[in-house]
């Protein structure tokens, strides 16, 4: 089970990410302009935003809704929230990297 202090661990080694504030006052960490993960909460649960690139995103989770439970596709990006209590330690390594990679231009 995974916690935002996992997010934090992970995303602080991250060459130029920073603990950054979303506009209505929410943790992120950010790289340049651009967070790449935010903490959101449904009551006292933890909820991870995170951005890809894959933009068939929503039918690669879609036998996954008990994790990834909001996809918004954009003209590029998606922006997907998960159940930070669904994921492990190295899923989330893997969704917080990929992530930062996304929001840095880093496609490789």
């Amino acid at each position: 089970m995974a916690t935002w202090g996992d997010v934090e661990a992970i995303a602080s080694r991250l060459e130029g990410a920073r603990p950054g504030t979303a506009h209505e006052g929410s943790p992120t960490y950010d790289v340049g302009r651009h967070p790449f993960a935010r903490l959101r909460w449904e009551g006292d649960r933890e909820i991870l935003e995170y951005w890809s690139l894959e933009l068939d995103s929503a039918l690669a989770l879609a036998d996954r809704s008990h994790t990834f439970f909001r996809v918004d596709t954009f003209r590029v990006k998606v922006s997907i929230w998960a159940w930070l209590d669904r994921l492990d330690v190295a899923e989330l390594t893997e969704l917080v990297t990929g992530s930062w990679r996304a929001r840095r231009g880093v496609r490789s």
